[in-house]
C-alpha cells in the first residue's frame, strides 16, 4: 500500500510582479519546508499547478475591494473609515495597524494588491478556499515586539531566527529573500490553522452588525501563541 502524502501547506508572498510561494510539510506543530518557488505575476496558471493538492493556503493580500463597512465610524482615523473589518480589529484587537487598507475604489488599488485579487480568483477557481495572512503582524507575535526593518540584514536575521523555533529551516534560508521569508510565514499560519495555533482576527457579525456597519466576514489569521 502506497503511504498518503504528508499534509502541505502553502504561503504565498507577492508583488506588482513576482510572486513568492513557499511549502511546509510535516507535523503542523514543527513543518519543515518542502519547496519554494518564485512566479511571474501573470503566471498563475503556474502557480495554481504548483499548489496542487496543498491543506491550506495562506495568501498576504485582501481577497477583494473594501466596502468600507464602517465608515460612518467617526472614532476611527479618515484613512481607516474606507477599511475592511480585518484591518480594524488587528489593529484594535492586537495592536497591528496595516501600513495600507485596501480602497473601495477600483482605480486606486495598487499593483501588488491588484496581483492578489488575481491570485485569491484563480485559487479559489481551482477550489481552493486561501486565508489571508499580514507577514508582518506574524512576525511581531512570534518575536514579542516589532522587529527591525526586513529590508535591513538585522532585520532578515531576526525574522528568520523568529521561525527557527517553530519550522526546520532549509540550509541557505539566511539568503533567501525577505519576501520569501514573508512567504514562509505565512505558510507556517497555514499548517497552524489546522490544529488551533493561529486564529482569525475580524469581527463578530452580530457585534459589528449591533453597531450599525455593514460586517463584511473579512478575518486576517495570526498566530495563536497561548495554544497549548
Amino acid at each position: 500500500m502506497t503511504a498518503a502524502a504528508p499534509p502541505r501547506w502553502i504561503g504565498i508572498d507577492l508583488g506588482a510582479s513576482a510572486v513568492h510561494a513557499v511549502a511546509l510539510a510535516g507535523p503542523a506543530r514543527t513543518p519543515r519546508v518542502a519547496g519554494s518557488r518564485l512566479f511571474e505575476s501573470h503566471d498563475l496558471e503556474g502557480l495554481v499547478d504548483w499548489a496542487a493538492g496543498a491543506g491550506r493556503i495562506a495568501v498576504d493580500a485582501p481577497d477583494e475591494l473594501s466596502t468600507a463597512p464602517h465608515g460612518a465610524d467617526g472614532s476611527l482615523s479618515p484613512k481607516f473609515r474606507r477599511a475592511r473589518c480585518a484591518e480594524i480589529a488587528l489593529g484594535r484587537s492586537e495592536g497591528i495597524w496595516v501600513p495600507w487598507v485596501t480602497p473601495d475604489d477600483p482605480s486606486r488599488v495598487p499593483g501588488w494588491m491588484r496581483v492578489g485579487f488575481a491570485v485569491w480568483a484563480a485559487l479559489r477557481e481551482a477550489g481552493h478556499e486561501p486565508l489571508e495572512v499580514y507577514p508582518a503582524g506574524v512576525f511581531r507575535l512570534l518575536a514579542g515586539r516589532v522587529p527591525p526593518k526586513k529590508t535591513t540584514v538585522t532585520g532578515l536575521h531576526e525574522r528568520i531566527r523568529a521561525l527557527s523555533a517553530h519550522v526546520a529551516l532549509p540550509d541557505g534560508i539566511e539568503m533567501w529573500s525577505h519576501d520569501g521569508v514573508d512567504a514562509l510565514a505565512a505558510a507556517l499560519v497555514a499548517a497552524w490553522s489546522t490544529d488551533g495555533r493561529s486564529r482569525p482576527v475580524g469581527h463578530p457579525r452580530a457585534r459589528c452588525e449591533g453597531s450599525g456597519a455593514r460586517c463584511d466576514g473579512s478575518a486576517i489569521w495570526v498566530p495563536d501563541l497561548v495554544h497549548p
